[in-house]
């Protein structure tokens, strides 16, 4: 075999394999770490609760929170895949967190974890009584707890004054009123009866003893 088929015959094995060499060198990608704070309902998540980190729905990486209700986790992306940009959702216990995260390859990201609503503390550590109070139109609304009774109370502010409605419909027509000619007539009857009465006592009066 000449030099130069020799040659031609290296250089197709090289193209051949040089693909698989160079993917076998390169190193993986780096994970991607969060950590952060965890509550329920509020308050800082006990000592040894789960979390666990989801990819594609698949539970990529799990640990349990510490004494301080804080956790840590990094995510490996596996051989084949790729999780570059994608959303991470986190579970505390059984429980869905209201946060979610990026996968960013070698990334640390501060990342606090909550579900649950927060509860006020008072008697009991419960809401015992809530009080609604009516405010002054355009004022702020305002919130108020007694942590003696466990009373919340809320000022809601009126409503501004609507336009004035259509005028409604007319009443029934109400009953005629009496002739007033017949008015008349009575009272003239009446001053007449008056001047009789006044005259005849007048001429009483003027009789000779």
């Amino acid at each position: 075999m000449t030099k130069i088929r020799l040659l031609a015959l290296l250089a197709v094995v090289a193209l051949v394999l040089f693909p698989t060499i160079a993917s076998a060198q390169l190193p993986p990608e780096m994970p991607c770490g969060f950590n952060g704070g965890v509550q329920i309902d509020g308050a800082d998540a006990p000592e040894g609760t789960v979390i666990s980190a989801l990819t594609d729905g698949n539970v990529t990486a799990t640990t349990t929170t510490t004494a301080s209700g804080t956790y840590a986790l990094k995510i490996a992306q596996p051989e084949g895949a790729n999780y570059a940009g994608k959303t991470v959702t986190f579970m505390i216990g059984t429980d869905t967190a209201e946060q979610t995260g990026t996968w960013v390859a070698g990334g640390n990201q501060k990342l606090d974890l909550s579900v649950g609503v927060p509860i006020i503390p008072g008697v009991g550590g419960v809401i015992k009584e809530v009080k609604v109070t009516s405010l002054a139109a355009g004022s702020a609304p305002t919130v108020s707890w007694n942590a003696t009774t466990g009373v919340l109370t809320l000022g809601i502010p009126q409503g501004e004054k609507g336009a004035t409605g259509a005028a409604g419909a007319n009443g029934a027509q109400g009953d005629p009123g009496k002739d007033a000619s017949n008015v008349f007539g009575i009272i003239a009857i009446v001053i007449a009866a008056i001047a009789l009465l006044v005259a005849a006592m007048v001429m009483l009066r003027k009789k000779p003893a």
